[in-house]
Order: C-alpha cells, then structure tokens, then sequence
C-alpha cells in the first residue's frame, strides 16, 4: 500500500477549497487540451445526453467551467457555483459571457430566495462533498420538481484503481475521507486532492431521505482497456427531485 495514501478522520471545507485552489490551473489545461480522455470521452457525454429538456441549470461544483460551456450550448440559462476561488476565476476568463459564483452548493441555496431549477448537474461531485446530507438537500431545495443529473467515482472499484483497498484503515461499508495525488488516466498532478469514499447503499438512502428518486443508474468504465482495468470506474446517475 503506498504511503502517498493518507485517511483522515476531518477535514474542513476550507481545506478541500485550497487543494483545489492549488490544482484549478494545471486541471483546466489538460481539460482544454483535451487530454483527460475519462471527461472527454465518458463523463461530459453521459451529462450531455442526458440534458433531455431542461432550460435552467445549475452546474454545482462547475471548476473551471468546461463542462458548463457545453451546458450553455444547449440550455436556456446555466449558472456555475464551485468554492474553489481560483476554478471560478478561471472559469469567468475562459467563459466571460457565462454566469459563475464561489460558493459551496449549500451555502448558494441557502442564500437565494425560492430559486429554481429544471435541473441539477453534479459532475464528480458527491464524492468531494464533506456533508452528503446537506448538499442533497440542497439540490432537493434548488431543483423541486426537476431533475439531478450526478456522476460519481464508482466506490466499489474506486479503491482498487487507486490502490487502497488493501489498506488497513479501509473499509467498505464505512464513510472514509481520502487524501491522495489527484491523478487521471493520462497525468499525475503530484498534488493532493481529498474524497470520501461511502458504500453505495448511504448516496441511495441520503437520494431517498432527501425526496431525490433515483429515475437512472449506470456502471460506466473509463476509456482504459479492460486488460488495463476491467471495472467500472464511475457511477451515473439520474434522479427526479420529488415537489415536497
């Protein structure tokens, strides 16, 4: 098990906020570059194909704004929040006609007045979400009646393809916060990121507590050979968001 594998017992938002911070630029150019081929060619097109409708949007957890660019193309209106001051910096230079804020999803909901959206986007969200509780219910506030549209590392194999699963202090059934290189099929950034792996059975109870019915889920693999890894990589996911 490599020592670059730390798991922590708490973090703070502030501390995700400045990993990201620290990783927005060199991030957005190899997005831009094309060069993350599970974005490119797995993720972005199972959100796009999956926009159906909906004319309002709201990319939570935007980055740097390249998957809210294409959202632009084909929605109405799309507004992008993420807490990393520096991604939405980044964001507003490559996008100056879009719409971005820093903001943590709960904190925007809370500080709106009956906002409402058709539908809810969370690419490579809900794993990076400290409270799952409390950003579900966000979204269940934000997009009553409407959709969320979520991909997520896949936390049954997750582990494999970073190699933790053999560790010690891992256990599937329990929520864990992860710090590890951030890294793609294509780059290793050699700068640390946080996640936090839950059992897939808490992201389907937090959706149904929370009035999200789960409509959608799919296994998807990233574009490595099966020789290469043979599992699925991330999990999407598509949900109603019941009018309560």
């Amino acid at each position: 098990m490599p020592q670059k594998i730390t798991f922590f017992s708490r973090k703070t938002q502030e501390d995700l906020n400045r990993e990201w911070d620290k990783i927005a630029p060199i991030r957005d150019s190899q997005v831009a570059a094309e060069a993350d081929r599970s974005f490119n060619e797995v993720l972005e097109p199972w959100i796009l194909n999956r926009l159906n409708s909906a004319n309002t949007v709201l990319d939570a957890g935007c980055g740097t704004g390249r998957l809210t660019k294409s959202l632009r193309k084909l929605a109405t209106a799309v507004t992008g929040i993420d807490p990393s001051e520096e991604s939405v910096k980044i964001a507003r230079r490559n996008d100056p006609t879009g719409t971005y804020e820093v903001s943590t999803i709960e904190n925007w909901a809370a500080s709106r007045h009956d906002p409402r959206f058709d539908l809810v986007v969370a690419n490579m969200v809900l794993m990076d979400a400290l409270h799952l509780d409390e950003v579900c219910a966000s979204i269940a506030t934000l997009a009553r009646g409407g959709r969320l549209v979520a991909t997520i590392t896949h936390p049954a194999f997750w582990p494999i393809y970073w190699d933790y699963a053999s560790a010690a202090e891992f256990n599937y059934s329990k929520e864990l916060i992860v710090q590890a290189p951030f890294k793609t099929s294509s780059l290793d950034y050699s700068m640390n990121t946080t996640h936090i792996h839950r059992p897939l059975e808490t992201y389907l109870e937090t959706f149904r507590s929370s009035g999200l019915r789960l409509t959608r889920l799919d296994e998807l693999r990233g574009p490595e050979t099966v020789s290469t890894f043979p599992f699925p990589r991330f999990i999407g996911m598509e949900a109603v968001v019941e009018a309560r």
